[in-house]
Order: C-alpha cells, then structure tokens, then sequence
C-alpha cells in the first residue's frame, strides 16, 4: 500500500535526524559536565554550563523517546509478553501503537494550542499585543542564567508529537499488516 509505504519512509528520515541529533544533544551534556568539572578544579562555578547541560538532556529525553517508540525498545511489560501467546501480543503491540499515535496527536493538537501561531498572526506579530489578549506568554519566558528565549527549546515538544505520531503510526500500519516489519539491523 503506498501511503503506509511514503509512511516508512518518513519515518526512517525522521529515524535518521533523531538518531544524529541525539547523538549531538549527548555530545552536549557531556561536553557541558566536563567544561564545568574542569572549571571546578580551578574553584570557578559555571552556572551557564550546568544549564546548557541540564537543556540537553530535556531535549534529548523527547528526542530519545520517539526514536525508542519507532525502534521498539521502550520499556514494556517483558513478563506479560512471555504469558501471553502470539496472537494477544500482537494486539497488545497494536494496542501500544494506536495509544502512541492518539497520545501524539493530542499533543500536537496542544502544542498548536499554546503556541497559538493564528493568534499571534492576528495580533500583527505583536508579542506584547498577543499576550494582553492571550495571557500567554509563551514567547517572552527566558531560560534563567543563559537568557535565551525559552520557547526555542519549547520547540522540542511539537517535534516530540509530529515524531510520536509518525512512528506510531507506521509501527500501526506494521502491526495490522499493511507493512512488513523491518528487517533487523545488523
């Protein structure tokens, strides 16, 4: 079937930026840590460090987790698998699947909702204008120390559910048989 096929594809795409940029966000918070161990023995504190670093690993949380559902080495109950015979365990795994895509778009749908882009198109691109008429001031939070705009790293949450969403339902269309399962890496 093709859209289940043009599915794959995006997300074995999607697979491939998560897999680099999680490399990217670890590299960070290890980079991070080190930077500030090493400032340490020399009796400085850099507080932007442990933010930048505690950043990354929130991000790559998001990014880890969506990349895990499409892999399927989330957690599961593994004693549950092994009582349960083939037939319940694939729809115990369909079941997963059709949760995870629900849950991604719900999220996506409230992501779209805080991040309110009509909103702040109406309000002529106006932040201040949008948040006296929105209470929303999604775009005006920092982070503490770095100073930087929060809603840059809010950013990880709507990617979070467009990937959800995507894996999930491609790990659907391979449990109800619409795709073969993948071949396993070697």
């Amino acid at each position: 079937m093709l859209p289940a096929r043009i599915l794959r594809a995006l997300s074995d795409l999607l697979m491939r930026v998560e897999k680099a940029a999680l490399m990217l966000l670890i590299a960070g918070v290890a980079g991070f840590v080190l930077v500030n161990v090493g400032a340490r023995a020399f009796r400085l504190t850099l507080a932007w460090a442990d933010e930048a670093a505690v950043l990354c690993m929130v991000l790559s949380a998001f990014v880890g987790a969506s990349l895990m559902l499409r892999m399927r080495s989330d957690p599961a109950v593994r004693l549950l698998h092994q009582v349960v015979g083939p037939r319940a365990l694939r729809g115990l795994r369909t079941l997963v699947s059709a949760v995870s895509a629900a849950f991604g778009l719900v999220l996506g749908w409230l992501c779209w909702r805080w991040f309110d882009p009509v909103g702040v198109a109406a309000a002529g691109f106006d932040i201040s204008a949008f948040e006296m008429a929105t209470f929303n001031f999604l775009y005006t939070e920092t982070t503490p120390i770095l100073r930087l705009p929060f809603w840059w790293f809010w950013l990880v949450l709507p990617w979070f559910a467009l990937t959800l969403t995507v894996h999930a339902l491609t790990n659907l269309a391979e449990d109800s048989g619409l795709l073969a399962p993948p071949a396993p890496e070697g």
